[in-house]
């Protein structure tokens, strides 16, 4: 009987207490969540805040906020929409959970609207349009919630300023508070029960929810607390807001009832169980769980004793065995808490040793590691960064890292990196690595591998930017590549110069070159051709030169790799070439001089009677001087008339024998600048007995303006006679009167100079027109054919050309054709 009430009593307080727990679990696990939803939401808003500061300090807004253009603006509102996105508003941007802001807007300084830009067609709430001061007067950094046409809003504000850091305004977004925006808060938890809504707690109304189904927004907060168990909290600081709105977090009750009851039932059940038991054994077994209670207290407390590390002292009284285990519960709570304080001390240990390896590892990273806020602006600047950028620490803190670090063609990427690291940071992706270009102070570049890390303290954004300098790697890259391409088993000399005049590589055949320039592999050129080495590079144009050794004459071509940075010299061995062309010239000059005195030997007669004719006035003018000074008559100035005609004469003989001796003397060739139209009547006076003996007077239309060219005139002059000989003989069967040769000069539209003998003899057959230049081919029955030949060659050497072109039965024409000179002169010839 004792027992059933005892029972009865205990079951009544235990299920009393056993609620309580609940209550006090249920309470605890309501406030656990609530305080998580409510830091999920705080970090969800903040990075609205974040990427408003990006805009706020993006380059593209500083551009754009030119104080010249801007105050030339009109004061009415520009809009934009999504179509037609305003510049500085910057395109990589990506909102986590696919919430973007309604309205992004620039307000000036007195808070008018500037710029509006609504990224969904959504009107902006009419207390904006109607009084945008009310809202958005401040110029200062703020982000507050307030209620617009009774839809609550966050609005964020971040001062702006131009590229002077003058400020301009500031640039505003708004974002809907509503079931899209608190559910994308929460997207990262498991659980699809709990609600987070937005709650009006002087209306008792809900203003939105993460459920429109489950919580409809309006719902009033007392017909929620069937179904739910609510906590509403502040959310966060609400700074110049009057409103007081409240985060509200809602668990279905349902769930939480239904288990509270089950683990009663459960409970009631085995506390029935345990009392039956207790109840028939109690007595007996009273002193055997004394003295087990006894023995266990003793071996807690050594274990205890032992994982605290101190003395272990025995457990060993007697009398009430719940009392003494309230005693040693106390000593042990004590105990527990004295090892938390030391736990607590070796902690803050750990972390002080921890910072200081932290910067030890900064200080000896073999990497330049950057932190700059989130301005760009360097806040920290470790010793490899110092070394490698040639910038104390406190030259380079407080400078925007874009400005100072890295090439200007570079920068836009910067910026797009750090864009691209903050969505990064939220999808989970590795670092991303990016080779660029930077700048040291002495303002030399070099080649760089860059990645970025942000880091997210409170309210503070922060960089880590890891720069590793890649140049000696981009050098050893490029010399294995060139190094392997190069065809080491070439048969010619190949080499291979640096910018420093450097013979890097030269294969075997190289080794005349090497022993003239007197140097070996890895090491220098001699000065002279350094500097040739060096105008290839700086031209960037192949040249090629000749080099006479002792050993032979080799070609050299020097190709620019200028990329890289060095030379390819590509030689090829020209001895036997050399001795071949010389030889030939040799021979050619040689049947020149024949051809010359051959035609010089047909010309005798002509030659001699030209000749006697001054030779027989000079005497006859002589006879007479004789005669009148012998007999005393005539007068000083008939005298001197006679003496002047005998001059004359004489100078004539002698341009006879000048020009003579020039044709049959053996001589190299000498190039001079003469004008061709000398040459063409220099040799029709060379021919003048011929044209009288075959009664041919040549009809000259030469140019007015003077030809100049480059040639050797002996042999030009050779090429006209053989031509007009020709011409001479070809009218030799037709009558005297019908006789006619014409000697025409010009200038072609390329600048070329032409020498046209024309006849109209009786003309030349095709099938002999196709051999005529051929050697030993001759349409005379006396020739030998070695005339045109002979002339084909002279105007080959001097960069010219001759042809031929004849009408069976009204004439033939030869053309001959020189390159002119540019720079007209004088010659000893003229």
């Amino acid at each position: 009987m004792t027992g059933v009430v005892l029972w009865l009593v205990v079951d009544r307080i235990q299920t009393r207490a056993i609620s309580d727990i609940f209550d006090q679990a249920l309470e605890g696990e309501l406030d656990q969540q609530a305080r998580e939803s409510l830091i999920r939401f705080d970090e969800y808003r903040r990075s609205f805040v974040y990427f408003t500061r990006l805009i706020a300090t993006h380059r593209r807004m500083a551009d754009h906020l030119d104080p010249i253009i801007w105050s030339q603006r009109p004061a009415d509102t520009v809009h934009y929409d999504a179509k037609n996105p305003p510049s500085w508003l910057p395109s990589e941007l990506a909102w986590q959970g696919g919430v973007t802001p309604v309205h992004f807007m620039l307000v000036d300084p007195a808070g008018q609207i500037r710029e509006l830009y609504s990224s969904v067609e959504r009107p902006l709430p009419k207390s904006l349009r109607s009084d945008p001061r009310a809202h958005l007067a401040s110029n200062r950094r703020q982000a507050f919630v307030t209620m617009l046409e009774e839809e609550p809003w966050l609005i964020v504000s971040e001062a702006t300023e131009d590229n002077a850091r003058t400020p301009m305004g500031s640039v505003v977004i708004m974002v809907a508070l509503d079931g899209l925006f608190l559910s994308a808060s929460q997207q990262f938890v498991k659980s699809t029960d709990n609600v987070v809504a937005i709650l009006d707690p002087e209306a008792q109304r809900i203003l939105s929810s993460s459920s429109a189904e489950a919580v409809p927004p309006g719902i009033l907060l007392p017909q929620l607390r069937r179904g739910f168990v609510i906590t509403a909290q502040s959310f966060f600081d609400y700074e110049d807001s009057d409103l007081n709105l409240l985060f509200a977090t809602l668990l279905p009750r349902a769930a939480f009832e239904r288990t509270g009851q089950q683990v009663l039932e459960l409970e009631r059940r085995q506390r029935l169980i345990g009392a039956a038991v207790i109840i028939s054994a109690f007595v007996s077994l009273f002193l055997l769980l004394s003295g087990r209670i006894s023995r266990l207290l003793q071996r807690v407390s050594s274990l205890s004793r032992r994982a605290l590390d101190l003395p272990d002292t025995a457990l060993n009284q007697h009398g009430n065995q719940l009392l003494i285990l309230e005693d040693w519960i106390r000593d042990f709570v004590q105990l527990v808490m004295r090892a938390r304080e030391e736990m607590r001390t070796q902690h803050e240990t750990e972390l002080q040793q921890t910072e200081k390896l932290r910067i030890a590892i900064m200080d000896a990273s073999l990497d330049s590691v950057i932190t700059v806020n989130e301005r760009g602006q360097i806040i920290d600047f470790n010793p490899t960064a110092q070394a490698t950028f040639d910038y104390r620490h406190d030259e380079a803190v407080g400078r925007s890292f874009n400005e100072l670090l890295v090439a200007p063609r570079w920068r836009e990427t910067f910026e797009r990196m750090l864009y691209l690291s903050l969505a990064g940071v939220e999808q989970g992706a590795p670092l991303q690595r990016v080779e660029m270009q930077a700048v040291v102070r002495d303002g030399r570049t070099l080649p760089v591998e860059l990645s970025i890390k942000p880091v997210f303290l409170d309210d503070d954004l922060l960089f880590t930017i890891y720069v590793r300098d890649i140049g000696e790697r981009k050098i050893r890259e490029a010399e294995i590549r060139s190094l392997a391409a190069f065809p080491s088993e070439s048969p010619n000399p190949m080499l291979r110069i640096n910018d420093r005049g450097v013979i890097t590589y030269a294969n075997q055949p190289s080794a005349p070159l090497l022993h003239y320039w007197g140097c070996r592999p890895l090491q220098t050129l001699p000065f002279y051709w350094h500097n040739r080495v060096d105008k290839v590079l700086e031209s960037g144009r192949t040249a090629e030169h000749l080099l006479e050794t002792e050993e032979g004459v080799f070609s050299l071509l020097l190709t620019p790799v200028a990329e890289l940075g060095y030379v390819n010299i590509y030689g090829r061995d020209i001895t036997g070439e050399r001795k071949a062309q010389e030889e030939l010239k040799r021979r050619q000059h040689e049947l020149v001089h024949v051809t010359r005195l051959s035609n010089m030997g047909e010309m005798a007669t002509g030659i001699a009677h030209e000749l006697n004719q001054p030779l027989s006035a000079i005497v006859n003018f002589a006879n007479g001087c004789a005669r009148r000074i012998r007999l005393d008559i005539g007068g000083k100035d008939e005298l001197l008339q006679a003496l002047a005609q005998i001059s004359s004469q004489a100078g004539r003989a002698g341009e006879i024998i000048k020009r003579l001796r020039g044709m049959v003397s053996r001589r190299q060739p000498i190039r001079e600048v003469v004008d061709v139209n000398f040459l063409v009547v220099e040799t029709c006076e060379m021919i003048s007995h011929d044209l009288r003996r075959y009664q041919v007077e040549i009809e000259r239309e030469l140019s007015e303006k003077e030809l100049w060219v480059r040639v050797d005139s002996v042999q030009i002059e050779q090429v006209l006679i053989n031509l007009l000989r020709n011409s001479l003989d070809a009218l030799s069967a037709m009558p005297d009167d019908q006789r006619r040769i014409r000697v025409i000069s010009g200038e072609r539209f390329d600048k070329s100079v032409y020498v046209t003998v024309e006849d109209n003899g009786p003309g030349i057959s095709g099938q002999a027109l196709t051999h005529l230049f051929d050697p030993f081919f001759s349409t005379k029955e006396s020739g030998m054919g070695m005339g045109l030949a002979i002339s084909q060659t002279i105007m080959t050497n001097h960069h010219g050309k001759i042809q031929a072109d004849s009408v069976l039965g009204k004439g033939t024409r030869f053309t001959i054709e020189l390159p002119p000179h540019a720079e007209p002169a004088v010659s000893a010839v003229s």
